[in-house]
C-alpha cells in the first residue's frame, strides 16, 4: 500500500494536468483568451468545475500525510473518482453535477473525521487518566490500521 501512496503526487499531478487541459482545450474552441474567464457558457462550465474540483486537493494532501496508509490509499482513490465524475457531469451540464458533488462530500467529511481521529489519538494519550486511555483506545488502533 505504500507503493500506491507514494504514486498519489504523480495522479494528482494527472488530473490537474487534465483539468487545466480541458480549460485550455475550451478557451481555443471558444476563443477566449486569458485572462478572462467569463464568454461562452459551455467555457464558463468547464473552468468553474476545474477550479470546484481543484480547491479540495490540500485538504486530501493533509489527510493523505496522517492517516494511515491503507485508510489514506482507499478515501484517496473515492475522493478522486468522485472528483473525476463531478468534474465530467459538471462540464456536461450544470445538473450533472448534484450525484457526483454530494459524494466528494461525503468522501471529504469522512477525511476530515479521520484526520481529527488521528489528531485525537495523537495528542490524548492514555497516561493522562484511566478514563482517557478508555476514549483513546479505539482511535489509537485506527492509527495503527
Amino acid at each position: 500500500t505504500h507503493a500506491l501512496l507514494d504514486c498519489y503526487p504523480s495522479v494528482f499531478f494527472l488530473f490537474t494536468a487534465y483539468f487545466a487541459l480541458q480549460v485550455i482545450h475550451a478557451r481555443w474552441q471558444y476563443r477566449i483568451s486569458p485572462p478572462r474567464t467569463t464568454g461562452h457558457p459551455e467555457f464558463e462550465q468547464i473552468f468553474k468545475a476545474r477550479v470546484n474540483c481543484s480547491e479540495y486537493f490540500p485538504i486530501f494532501i493533509l489527510t493523505w500525510s496522517h492517516l494511515p496508509t491503507a485508510v489514506a490509499v482507499v478515501c484517496g482513490l473515492l475522493y478522486l473518482y468522485t472528483c473525476f465524475r463531478y468534474f465530467l457531469g459538471y462540464a456536461a451540464a450544470a445538473q450533472g453535477q448534484l450525484g457526483p458533488l454530494y459524494a466528494s462530500a461525503w468522501v471529504l467529511w469522512m477525511l476530515l473525521g479521520l484526520v481529527v481521529a488521528g489528531l485525537l489519538a495523537h495528542f490524548l494519550l492514555p497516561c493522562c487518566s484511566p478514563w482517557m486511555a478508555v476514549l483513546v483506545q479505539p482511535l489509537q488502533h485506527l492509527s495503527a490500521w
